[in-house]
């Protein structure tokens, strides 16, 4: 394994991995991600997504993880050793775990996910907090959806607070922007699928609904939930019953919830 000992703060991948994780626009257009911990990383490299560079400490480059991870690195993964100060100036989380990396990532087209039939998808509308899109995200992937959508407004699926909390789930998740929502409810309409709203004031609760059957389910705003014009566009909506005491589900539970009872009434993952 060939090891780059890099010094100073100026050197160019260092400064392009800040420059990822703290800019959407920047990730987005240069096709790159920023990741932090050997967890997320192990994921994109099961996935099948190669790093471009990994920035060790020597910490813990020297551990038994360490090893297995570098292990697993194809040669062609351009590999930095930081001193712990440098890399805890890089990193961007309070606690980091002495191993970062750069990958590249490519998100699906609509048309991509509109080639193949679908059983279960999700739109996501406007949910702003990164921790539940990336657990929503990871709830998707738990019950094998073959896509999610996003509008704009939306966490960026991409950030490190996202990634951190979809635990790479992201990496085997068919996913892609939707700029006009209500066309692509429109077309998976026409492609027989039936469009559900999670909103808290619908009469009939989601164990009634048929969730065998293709459906799209829209979450909305944690505030504000499902944006009127996509309500209008639906089928139906569902409610999740719950206490008094409690004002609202958030989104990310509103939706586990959800998605697990139409896994329980196709039986199960295949």
């Amino acid at each position: 394994m060939s090891l780059l000992e890099v010094r100073s703060p100026q050197n160019l991948q260092v400064k392009e991995f800040i420059r990822l994780a703290e800019s959407r626009r920047y990730r987005h257009r240069a096709g790159k991600l920023a990741l932090e911990g050997p967890h997320l990383i192990r994921e994109a490299l099961a996935a099948g997504v190669v790093p471009q560079a990994v920035f060790w400490t020597r910490s813990f480059l020297d551990s038994r993880a360490g090893g297995e991870l570098a292990g697993r690195l194809p040669r062609e993964t351009r590999q930095l050793l930081l001193s712990d100060q440098l890399f805890h100036r890089m990193a961007r989380t309070e606690s980091p775990q002495g191993v970062a990396a750069i990958v590249p990532f490519r998100e699906a087209s609509l048309s991509d996910l509109l080639a193949d039939s679908l059983s279960l998808a999700l739109l996501l509308d406007r949910v702003q907090d990164p921790g539940n899109m990336g657990t929503i995200l990871r709830s998707a992937a738990a019950v094998e959806a073959g896509a999610v959508f996003y509008t704009p407004g939306c966490a960026d699926p991409y950030g490190p607070k996202v990634l951190r909390s979809t635990a790479g789930a992201l990496f085997h998740l068919p996913l892609a922007a939707a700029p006009r929502p209500r066309e692509l409810l429109a077309e998976l309409k026409k492609r027989g699928l039936q469009i559900l709203v999670a909103a808290p004031r619908a009469s009939r609760p989601y164990w009634e609904a048929n969730l065998a059957r293709p459906f799209l389910l829209v979450i909305g705003n944690e505030s504000s939930g499902v944006s009127p014009l996509l309500e209008e566009a639906a089928d139906g909506s569902l409610s999740i019953p719950h206490s008094r005491a409690v004002e609202s589900l958030n989104a990310a539970v509103a939706a586990g919830v959800i998605l697990f009872e139409a896994l329980r009434q196709r039986g199960g993952v295949r």
